[in-house]
């Protein structure tokens, strides 16, 4: 052997199988750069049964031997002393779990890092073959026999570095580039400085070392000017073997690790153990750990990752991986994955871990257990949204009773969990949803007209198709899908819309062909707006009325306590039934809380003063009286089709639908035909088919009201956080010819989106170069809108440095403040430091002519004219500002 050779210390105990495997992946020529000559492998049998054959050993290279020791400790601390001893190199290597499988530049940058400091302290970090910790792996199914099964799909070992793509890190090494280490289950240093600690503490005298090794790495550390030294792209990979430690059940990992802690606490002194962050790494990034790396940097079990925090814009989503042909196992999976896509990382693993149960061998390398475990490790509380995936996850597979404890543990943490109530609410009610009905509904009757009260989001409106005439009437309409046919939408109260006989100007003589009632939400409101519909109605009128199948007691209280909420419009079906008889009415059970069918209109005149009595006998009625006779009383039907329209056709027969449709399709001459919806960025955000923006949809009135003086007028709009170039497009189209728009982002990928009139810069928001870049160029700014990185500490930075360089009547809007209360964004409710408590100063500024001295009156106090707080805005309006003064005006 060469002087300044490696020897590596293998300490083995009754592993037949996994040894022959760790042996060869330490033999040339699997080892990379290195030659038998360069390094030794002492295999240390610490009392094996049948002990390990020195023929084995010698089938994988001169350079390989092997130790016996009959009269073994259940502890592999003296094992691994013994070999120290016996080693000839003069650097050493510790593997105290023979049961590992290395990676292909394990030796050579084994030694490498020993030259890179006198007292270097190389580890390689450990991770498990599989996709999940190998305590929670069998109880899933994973078995020896799928672990063989996993090695073989990747053709192990003709490419070692592909051992990344069927493992998962193991609990002491999470995303070591960025985290730190906690132990090293491959650990090198000099000769010397085994001898300076003595090597391994042989008083930890419990199977499997205890906490030895945790031990020896802190010692280790200890040494003086020692420098933890991290192989990049090498690894170890342990195999399922029944460990005393790795693959202990979780249960009995705690359990074990009160005793050892109490071992070492003995020996050492009470206390927690120190982790090491590496002071250099050292070898080179193979293909396969790209993406464990790259998922690393933009999320990590602590938070946002390094490169998100940088400011980088970058979502996580889940792996593509083939989907499982066990169809729970699929079904787990498609849950799963949309967990992990809102980042609940915890529920996403264990999702994954069910489906596990039903196909271990296709998910045994799952990338997406593998990243969700990784992510949740330092997460293991389980909160209400936690337990709502998880009742999610059973409900898909049939499991309706686990699933409604899971619900039920989730409404226990979190009484107004609207996940919860869905879930509670599709196992109760199953079937075509309310959106399909209205669909087929609206198809089958071809109404003329459609009435709707509640428009929201506009989806159910955007179920009406040609040649219908669609009318649409919320105070505070949302619309965030296109809309087919030709409507009208009316904000304001369905109230006031028929109070000043809205209908009836629209309508011009024209029955309701259908109306569907989704507004308010309370009995007394359902009332008025049926009534307001009635009187519109004829014989061929078909009245729906959505959420009346309430889903309990709390979710149907007035005022609401809950978000998912129904009122008490259910009332409104005993009082049909009571005060109504010549109506046919009826409750489909539809997701999630019924429709109600109401037809046979038309048999008498319009009188409406039944509505009075129906409030005095009813307003008051309890839900208790209702639930132990539910189906009855709301006048339940099946959520099958051919019964529905077969009553509704024999209801109807024809009536009332004689005229041609082109007689009612003609446009009233009335000013509702001027009537629309959301300014010019709203539309121009519904109908985007260009690159893609990413906004709420309650920013677009916000924009137009402080941003509309500015249009037509050359403005220098900057935008902080470019995206994918959406937004800087409208903004070009909303601002018009000569506006100048600047955006500025970190992702040089970003400066794809310049083009006429667009402008951008590539760097962080909080450089106060780069900003003064822009300003040397383009200012004075008139609009800056953040929409950056959202870290607490650059937003503020970014204010600090542009406020003062946009113009004297400009607009400084910052968006996404929500952040203000995320932790991972530097936020909290009221933490100091944030951008919200920030802008709490600033409304003292404003303000400081009154302080009395207090606080100073300052530049932003002369400058600013108004500061307006919305839900994830803030906008700061700029107007010089001279003297106060009051006046009084008028007579006594």
């Amino acid at each position: 052997m060469k002087q300044n050779c490696i020897s590596i210390v293998v300490v083995v105990f009754n592993i037949p199988t996994e040894l022959p495997r760790t042996l060869l992946s330490l033999a040339t020529p699997y080892q990379q750069g290195v030659t038998t000559n360069d390094y030794e492998v002492i295999v240390v049998d610490n009392g094996s049964s049948p002990a390990v054959s020195e023929s084995l050993i010698r089938e994988y290279g001169p350079n390989f031997r092997v130790l016996r020791i009959d009269d073994a400790s259940p502890s592999p601390a003296a094992a691994v002393n013994r070999g120290i001893r016996e080693a000839k190199g003069d650097k050493i290597g510790v593997m105290i779990d023979g049961a590992r499988i290395v990676t292909p530049g394990f030796v050579r940058f084994a030694g490498i890092g020993l030259d890179m400091a006198p007292t270097a302290v190389v580890a390689a970090p450990g991770w498990y073959l599989g996709s999940d910790i190998q305590a929670n792996a069998p109880t899933n199914g994973y078995t020896k026999a799928i672990e063989d099964s996993l090695l073989q799909s990747i053709r192990w070992p003709e490419d070692g570095y592909r051992l990344f793509e069927v493992g998962t890190m193991d609990e002491s090494s999470i995303d070591p580039w960025f985290s730190p280490l906690a132990e090293a289950n491959a650990l090198f240093l000099n000769r010397e400085n085994w001898h300076a600690i003595n090597g391994m503490d042989e008083r930890f005298n419990h199977p499997g070392g205890g906490l030895v090794n945790l031990d020896t790495l802190e010692r280790a550390m200890a040494l003086p000017q020692a420098q933890l030294i991290l192989t990049l792209g090498e690894a170890t990979f342990h195999q399922l073997h029944g460990g005393i430690s790795t693959n202990a059940p979780l249960e009995q990992q705690s359990k074990n690790w009160a005793i050892w802690k109490a071992e070492r606490d003995a020996l050492r002194g009470a206390g927690d153990f120190i982790f090491h962050i590496p002071s250099a790494f050292v070898g080179s990034l193979p293909p396969a750990l790209v993406p464990h790396l790259a998922r690393a940097m933009i999320a990590t079990p602590h938070g946002v990752g390094p490169a998100v925090a940088a400011g980088l814009r970058a979502q996580l989503k889940p792996p593509e991986e083939p989907v499982p042909t066990h169809p729970a196992a699929a079904a787990l999976v498609g849950v799963a994955k949309a967990q992990f896509e809102i980042g609940n990382y915890n529920a996403a693993a264990d999702i994954v871990r069910m489906a596990s149960s039903h196909a271990p061998a296709e998910l045994a390398g799952s990338r997406l257990l593998a990243s969700a475990g990784i992510l949740s490790r330092r997460s293991p509380d389980r909160d209400a949204a936690y337990f709502t995936a998880i009742g999610d996850a059973h409900r898909v597979v049939g499991e309706n009773e686990t699933a409604e404890v899971q619900y039920r543990n989730a409404l226990a943490q979190a009484a107004n969990s609207t996940g919860a109530h869905i879930g509670l609410a599709s196992m109760r009610m199953s079937g075509p949803f309310y959106y399909d009905w209205l669909e087929r509904l609206y198809a089958e009757l071809k109404p003329a007209v459609v009435v709707e009260i509640g428009v929201y989001d506009g989806v159910s409106l955007s179920k009406v198709k040609a040649p219908t005439l669609a009318i649409g009437i919320d105070p505070n309409p949302r619309a965030t899908v296109a809309l087919s046919a030709q409507t009208h939408i009316f904000p304001e109260t369905s109230d006031a819309f028929f109070d000043r006989g809205g209908a009836g100007a629209l309508l011009a003589g024209r029955p309701v062909g259908v109306g569907f009632i989704d507004g308010l939400h309370t009995f007394d409101q359902v009332l008025r707006d049926f009534a307001n519909l009635e009187r519109y109605c004829d014989a061929g009128s078909v009245l729906l009325v959505h959420d009346t199948a309430a889903l309990d007691e709390a979710t149907q209280k007035v005022p609401p306590t809950t978000q998912f909420h129904t009122g008490d419009v259910w009332k409104l079906v005993p009082a049909l039934k009571a005060m109504r008889p010549e109506l046919d009415v009826f409750t489909i059970a539809t997701p999630w809380t019924g429709l109600t069918v109401i037809s046979g209109f038309g048999s008498g005149g319009y009188d409406r003063s039944w509505i009075i009595e129906a409030g005095r006998r009813f307003a008051n009625m309890e839900f208790a009286e209702i639930e132990a006779n539910f189906g009855e009383a709301l006048c339940l039907v099946a959520n099958e089709w051919e019964p529905v329209f077969a009553r509704l056709k024999a209801n109807l027969g024809g009536k009332g639908r004689g005229q041609p449709q082109s007689k009612f399709l003609q446009p009233a001459d009335c000013e509702a035909e001027e009537a629309t919806m959301g300014g010019f960025l709203h539309q121009y955000f519904l109908n985007n088919s260009g690159k893609e923006i990413y906004k709420w949809l309650h920013y677009f009135d916000i924009y137009e009201r402080h941003f509309e003086r500015f249009r037509n007028r050359k403005p220098v709009v900057v935008e902080v956080g470019v995206y994918k170039g959406g937004s800087l497009e409208m903004w070009r189209a909303y601002f018009g010819e000569g506006a100048r728009i600047v955006g500025i982002d970190i992702d040089p990928a970003c400066k794809v989106h310049e083009s006429e009139q667009v402008e951008v810069f590539i760097g962080s928001q909080d450089d106060p170069e780069l900003l003064d870049r822009i300003v040397e160029k383009y200012g004075p700014i008139d609009i800056v809108v953040d929409d950056g990185s959202h870290m607490m500490d650059h937003v503020i930075a970014t204010f600090e440095h542009l406020y003062q360089h946009v113009q004297p009547n400009g607009v400084y809007l910052v968006e996404d403040t929500h952040t203000s209360y995320w932790d991972a964004y530097g936020g909290g409710l009221r933490r100091p430091g944030s951008f919200m408590e920030f802008a709490k100063g600033k409304l003292d500024e404003i303000n400081a002519h009154h302080s009395r001295g207090a606080l100073p009156a300052n530049a932003f106090t002369n400058s600013t004219d108004s500061i307006c707080v919305y839900d994830s805005i803030v906008v700061f309006e700029k107007r010089p500002q001279g003297k106060r003064q009051t006046l009084i005006t008028g007579r006594e």
